[in-house]
């Protein structure tokens, strides 16, 4: 890992307090220092990891652009001398360079461009990337919106055969490179009986934290007071960053009127949609993103300081948190409840924090990103990461009963749990430390009973994952699977060694005597391990992102990625034809409604109702996936009902899909409501 510039301050000896104040004004705006020389100048890289393989050597290779100004060509974007540069000219709106690479014969994995390093030159924001085996055909392979600075600038993505590589964007103020790579990486021979990789969406900055807006189907994402780095101490503001998928945009914005720093924060969304965020590097604050006017509000402050805390939304709406030493203090984080109405927080004392402690050799991690599920009659049940679980009471002033054991399985920090279908929950990975050990392949399903008295568990799920992962991020899909990926054998923030590349696929089987089975899908080649999340989308495709958010530690990812799984793939990789939800009638309804929907034809009689996701550092406590039974009324016509018992469906908005021979609709939404 590199020096952070406190350290290079040390050792360079004194230095005056204004210094000193300056490097932190840089520091903090994300324009410091970590540079390398590039063709003999000194460019800031924001720490980026660089996409994967080898850079393709540039001799030979022949350039076509839009436009360029006198003396400043297209080749000169690639010529390997620090004194020219392409620059276009304003006459056209949008602008494009395209590289002929001679062959073939290349895997192409990404690029790097480095702005004209002239505080005046025009700079690249928004942007796409082509690839092109012809200089016909077209293939998008990632787009959106770079941090506007001279910083080195990356796209990477699933290699794929090409010659041809373009790189556009919006630009009526002309642009000016200084150089481009092109990178070529390892093969992966496409398969889609394993699901398919790609496009990248490029943010403009890491996008630690993220959900899905239930109204405009929008990821709203988000990393700390800096795009690129955290600080340790209150930030009282946040990056952020909006990806429209159906208008190819990413938006980015800076969120100070909640006085707000929601890094390493607790999420949850209320039962209308808003993503109410708490916590953090400003502990005690809370933060609401309204879906339906799409703004940020200021919420009640919480009784107890807090940062990577579990938060879950109750059977009757209100909001529950617990843990969270990462930030104000170590311990006695026991529980507390927002409620919506009155915008306030109430403590819950004998909620107890202490009986969800894991054995980590930090005290401050022993209480970070609990395994919470809200159930029956206000309770939630934790399922971890201590091997120890508990049942939480959220009437009067709380209560704590254990629940025995997660047999067959120890502490298990920074794994995955997913409640997969109607009280069964997913546990899986993780390491008995938050870090600096190594991974588990442990899973475990645990069956919880809607009386929220007993938990019952099976060890050895599926025969354990196919590979030790810890950092590792997950969805549950709509035909009742759960996609797995990332994560690392050891776990180490801000480091990418031994990294896991391979996602999987538990299929859950009640016939199979470990509940059901893993199956390895397609290799990616992007890594994604502390700091990354995962949402599913409401097309049935899953959303991979970020990672780093380090300053300078070589980690950094400045972008998201798209898995479609094999459900949406015909052989040849073309998206099959899908089952359409034409009309949904009962679409907000409370525990024990019925819901009415009528389709384009016949479609299976097993349908998936998925709450939208929320997530942060491992933990994504508002998915959840409830298989429903459709029964047909008339041709094209099919009800279902809304699990009767409060709390099984969580109040809020779900993604409703019906599927055809296994492959799932467009969603539509469905919203349960408190009682």
């Amino acid at each position: 890992m590199k020096l952070d510039w406190r350290a290079t301050v040390l050792l360079l000896g004194t230095v005056s307090a204004r210094e000193i104040s300056e490097l932190e004004k840089l520091y903090r705006e994300g324009t410091t220092p970590d540079t390398k020389n590039i063709d003999g100048v000194q460019v800031p890289t924001l720490s980026q990891a660089l996409p994967s393989g080898r850079e393709i050597n540039r001799a030979g290779w022949t350039a076509d652009c839009t436009t360029a100004t006198a003396g400043h060509t297209c080749d000169q974007a690639f010529d390997a001398n620090n004194s020219t540069y392409w620059e276009s000219d304003s006459s056209e709106t949008s602008q494009n360079i395209t590289i002929d690479l001679g062959t073939q014969d290349y895997a192409v994995s990404g690029l790097t461009v480095v702005p004209r390093q002239d505080m005046n030159a025009s700079l690249i924001e928004q942007h796409q990337v082509f690839l092109s085996t012809d200089n016909v055909t077209w293939n998008l392979v990632a787009y959106g919106t770079w941090w506007p600075d001279q910083s080195q600038k990356i796209s990477a993505f699933q290699p794929q055969k090409a010659q041809y590589v373009r790189l556009s964007g919006p630009a009526p103020s002309g642009i000016a490179i200084e150089d481009l790579k092109i990178y070529e990486g390892d093969f992966i021979p496409p398969n889609p009986s394993l699901g398919a990789w790609g496009p990248t969406i490029d943010f403009p900055l890491v996008p630690v934290s993220g959900a899905v807006d239930a109204n405009s189907g929008e990821v709203v994402a988000w990393s700390a007071w800096g795009y690129n780095i955290f600080t340790g101490g209150k930030g009282g503001k946040t990056q952020t960053a909006t990806w429209n998928s159906g208008a190819q945009s990413v938006t980015p914005r800076t969120v100070s009127n909640t006085y707000h720093d929601m890094f390493c924060s607790g999420i949850s969304m209320d039962e209308d949609a808003r993503i109410v965020v708490t916590g953090g590097a400003d502990a005690d604050q809370t933060s609401i993103y309204n879906t339906t006017v799409r703004d940020w509000f200021e919420g009640g402050l919480m009784n107890e300081a807090r940062g990577y805390q579990a938060s879950s939304t109750l059977s009757d709406g209100r909001i529950f948190v617990l843990g969270g030493s990462f930030s104000g203090g170590v311990g006695g984080k026991n529980g507390e409840v927002y409620d919506r109405n009155t915008n306030d927080w109430s403590k819950l004392p004998n909620a107890k924090a202490s009986a969800m402690l894991t054995q980590d050799q930090r005290a401050y991690r022993q209480d970070n990103h609990g395994w919470l599920f809200a159930w029956t009659n206000g309770t939630v049940f934790q399922a971890g990461p201590s091997k120890q679980m508990n049942w939480y009471g959220t009437s009067g002033s709380g209560s704590t009963t254990p629940a025995g054991d997660r047999t067959g399985d120890a502490d298990a920090m920074c794994g995955n749990a997913v409640m997969f279908d109607q009280g069964q929950i997913l546990t899986f990975g993780g390491s008995p430390n938050y870090e600096n050990s190594e991974a588990t392949n442990n899973a475990a399903i645990i069956t919880l009973d809607t009386d929220a008295q007993s938990a019952y568990v099976l060890s050895n799920a599926g025969g354990g994952m196919n590979y030790k992962r810890t950092f590792h991020i997950s969805v549950p899909l709509p035909d009742g699977s759960v996609f797995v990926h990332g994560g690392q054998v050891v776990g180490l923030p801000f480091n990418e060694s031994q990294p896991q590349m391979t996602p999987e696929l538990f299929i859950p089987d009640s016939e199979n005597e470990n509940g059901g089975t893993w199956v390895k899908q397609q290799r990616n080649s992007i890594v994604r391990v502390y700091h990354s999340i995962a949402l599913l989308l409401q097309d049935g495709t899953v959303f991979t992102g970020g990672g780093g958010l380090c300053g300078n530690c070589s980690a950094n990812h400045f972008d998201g990625e798209i898995y479609t799984p094999a459900y949406l793939l015909n052989a040849d990789g073309s998206l099959k034809d899908r089952p359409v939800i034409q009309n949904v009638t009962g679409g907000q309804t409370k525990p024990g409604g019925t819901v009415e929907i009528t389709t384009d034809g016949p479609v299976d009689t097993q349908a998936s109702i998925i709450r939208y996701g929320s997530t942060t550092h491992t933990v994504n406590t508002d998915q959840r996936r409830i298989g429903v039974q459709l029964t047909q009324t008339e041709t094209n016509k099919y009800t279902f009902s809304i699990p009767a018992e409060p709390g099984i469906a969580q109040p809020g908005y779900y993604m409703l899909f019906v599927l055809r021979d296994g492959t799932p609709s467009h969603s539509v939404n469905v919203k349960v409501a408190s009682t």
